[in-house]
């Protein structure tokens, strides 16, 4: 999981601590050439530069899911039933895909059929690391000879950011349930377009954001919009990561490819967590960015005001030696910090601790995919929560360009 919160720790107390994530790394190994992604692939023009139903408030009332979630269609539940597995389709066999591979092999009820990447190098490398795929999956030369099988109920797309677009709306065409890495799009239109069509197809589409099933998390969106902090004021979020370094030469470091720098990388789940658990929506963003002689942002440190009338800073650096996130909640009757070493931490307005109690387990968005196709649960992420990162994303583009504040989904 990208989020170094490590299987087995416990959270709320010292114990939990947090390790540079494992996204960072998988961006070293994910190395391959830019130009093996292929240019012909029409990628988009790139900018410049729910709960679970069970829970509740504390006076009773259902917490609302993050939206409104597309059902299976009928025609989807004659050919997975009860008793049959979800047949999935990779497209994409980079560094993300290895995270995926590994839950969903540990999934009774999925099973991976077919894969696929224009670098041939990089499906070998899937092969050899996971040999329990070797003979039983089909490797397609190119994604649409994946989405024309008639064995694939479903997809996941870890590819290049700016692909995602195009796969995923060729994907959801085909009839296929759809799986998106983050970002889920690199464009505000874009998002639009996808939601759209996602809502007419009766499919599920979710978008690979973790964090929402991570415990932590899941108990200060809880917290917080049951009322435990009050009224939101102030909201702080910082991510450091070796970014910078860990992706020169890759595919993350072209702009035709990965639509933007570090912001729309790992910056995308800083921005996601911060908006899913409060359930705000950014109003307008002032950004400056630093791109250290690189054609993508590195460093952002950015200015918001909230719908709400909240205010929060937002600071995605790139260049840090090492893994590092901190993230406040700031309410009129206390706060909420989740911070690296020290797990989560709930104040009262007097400043006494609270305690968290049992946070339950930790699941991931495989396991969150695989039962909403299932029709066992509902999507945790939809693409509504990809529309908000790329509204505040991409208006932070703008105002780093510009120089000014920008209104967000302008």
């Amino acid at each position: 999981l990208p989020d170094g919160i490590r299987r087995g720790e416990t959270v709320g107390s010292n114990a939990a601590r947090r390790e540079p994530a494992p996204e960072a790394n998988r961006h070293r190994g994910d190395d391959r050439n830019p130009r093996e992604h292929g240019r012909s692939r029409s990628p988009e023009t790139p900018l410049p530069v729910g709960e679970p139903v069970s829970e509740r408030t504390r006076d009773g009332t259902p917490i609302a899911p993050t939206a409104a979630i597309a059902t299976p269609s009928i025609e989807h539940e004659r050919r997975v039933g009860v008793g049959h597995k979800v047949r999935i389709g990779l497209i994409g066999c980079g560094g993300m895909a290895n995270a995926h591979i590994r839950q969903l092999l540990a999934i009774p009820e999925a099973e991976i059929v077919a894969i696929t990447d224009p670098a041939e190098a990089a499906v070998q490398r899937t092969l050899e690391r996971w040999p329990d795929l070797r003979g039983r999956v089909a490797v397609c030369p190119t994604y649409e000879d994946l989405l024309a099988r008639d064995d694939v109920d479903a997809v996941q797309i870890h590819s290049p950011h700016t692909l995602h677009f195009e796969q995923a709306m060729a994907a959801l065409a085909a009839g296929k349930h759809v799986m998106i890495e983050k970002p889920m799009v690199c464009r505000v239109e874009h998002a639009h377009q996808l939601i759209e069509r996602w809502k007419r197809s009766g499919k599920i589409v979710l978008i690979a954001y973790q964090r929402h099933l991570q415990k932590e998390f899941r108990y200060a969106r809880r917290v917080i919009q049951s009322g435990g902090i009050g009224k939101i004021e102030y909201i702080a979020a910082l991510q450091g990561q070796e970014w910078l370094r860990g992706t020169r030469g890759t595919w993350r470091q072209t702009l035709e490819l990965s639509g933007g720098g570090q912001i729309n990388d790992s910056g995308s789940h800083l921005i996601d967590i911060i908006l899913w658990v409060t359930g705000e929506r950014a109003e307008e963003v002032f950004a400056y960015q630093e791109r250290f002689d690189t054609p993508v942002d590195i460093n952002t440190a950015a200015a918001i005001r909230f719908r709400s009338g909240a205010l929060g800073t937002l600071s995605v650096i790139g260049n840090a030696p090492s893994w590092w996130e901190d993230i406040t909640f700031y309410g009129s009757e206390g706060a909420l910090y989740i911070r690296q070493g020290m797990g989560l931490r709930h104040l009262d307005a007097a400043g006494k601790p609270v305690d968290p109690g049992d946070l339950g387990e930790n699941s991931n968005p495989d396991r969150n995919f695989v039962d909403a196709i299932l029709g066992r649960d509902e999507v945790q992420a939809p693409p509504e929560c990809g529309l908000a990162v790329i509204e505040l994303t991409e208006a932070a583009w703008r105002s780093a360009k510009s120089g000014r504040p920008e209104k967000v989904g302008s």
